[in-house]
């Protein structure tokens, strides 16, 4: 089995299931979707709380065990019975940093060093059995980076979009003020309530979220490569863009210097490092 968590339960499920439907990906194993309902300090506070950085428990049990007292909260995890039955698990965050304030009592620095606590423990290669196979990735700021763009796409000046982390604005307001897109359409089919996609029978509008995939996948791929290495072109080594770089270099040309981040989305990377490439079409 492999597990996604998704901070949401809005976007992100729409853009994974329509990038599967466009591309026709299937992975070699069956996939589950929970939907964490809260945003990374939360899953950081909880992992903190049941000793999982201890090794006291793992993730899935204590995920279980959230969602048994959110009843709201839809949730596939009851189809695990073992967690040994999980071979990996790909979560998907938002960086979402707030400047210290009444409501938000960590600083920047603090706030960092959380989500680095996270990294280092689900990224490290040496963790035993049980912790293997755990993938973080972010979304800077947040989820909404899929529509930052200024005009039609492609937007090369993407390159150059950071959102300032001491705005008054929040950036799901910048974004909806300043984007060409004003909703997913562009780039995603709809859902049923059930969850599962409205395919569209429009051929010309499949084709267009298609070609809007692959050029959201190119600038942002482009653009991770330039935090990295400052070279803005797709890698040759895609260890050279791992989400565990993209945060440190974050940290050292942004966000320290001038409390800044780069706008850069986490599901054309997840595409591009994951994805056999050749089943792309």
């Amino acid at each position: 089995m492999i597990l996604f968590i998704f901070e949401g339960k809005n976007d992100e499920p729409r853009l994974y299931k329509t990038l599967k439907e466009i591309f026709h990906f299937e992975l070699n194993e069956e996939e589950i979707l929970h939907y964490y309902c809260s945003n990374i300090f939360s899953l950081y506070d909880t992992i903190k709380e049941y000793g999982i950085f201890d090794g006291s428990v793992n993730l899935i049990n204590v995920l279980k065990e959230e969602a048994a007292k959110h009843k709201e909260v839809k949730s596939d995890l009851d189809r695990i019975k073992y967690s040994y039955e999980v071979s990996e698990i790909f979560m998907f965050f938002d960086y979402d940093i707030r400047k210290k304030d009444e409501k938000n009592k960590l600083t920047i620095e603090q706030q960092n060093a959380k989500i680095l606590e996270l990294f280092n423990y689900f990224e490290n290669e040496s963790l035993d059995s049980e912790r293997n196979g755990i993938k973080l990735y972010i979304n800077y700021p947040m989820i909404e980076s899929y529509r930052f763009f200024k005009k039609e796409l492609p937007d090369e000046d993407f390159k150059n979009y950071i959102f300032d982390l001491m705005s008054e604005k929040s950036f799901k307001k910048i974004v909806d003020e300043d984007s060409y897109y004003k909703n997913l359409k562009y780039l995603c089919f709809d859902l049923h309530k059930s969850g599962e996609l409205k395919i569209s029978d429009d051929k010309a509008r499949t084709e267009k979220i298609k070609q809007n995939w692959l050029l959201l996948k190119e600038l942002n791929i482009k653009k991770a490569h330039f935090i990295c290495t400052d070279d803005y072109s797709i890698p040759e080594n895609k260890d050279s863009i791992n989400q565990q770089t993209i945060f440190n270099k974050q940290i050292e040309k942004y966000v320290i210097p001038n409390h800044e981040v780069a706008v850069l989305n986490a599901f054309p990377l997840f595409w591009f490092e994951y994805v056999d490439e050749q089943k792309i079409k």
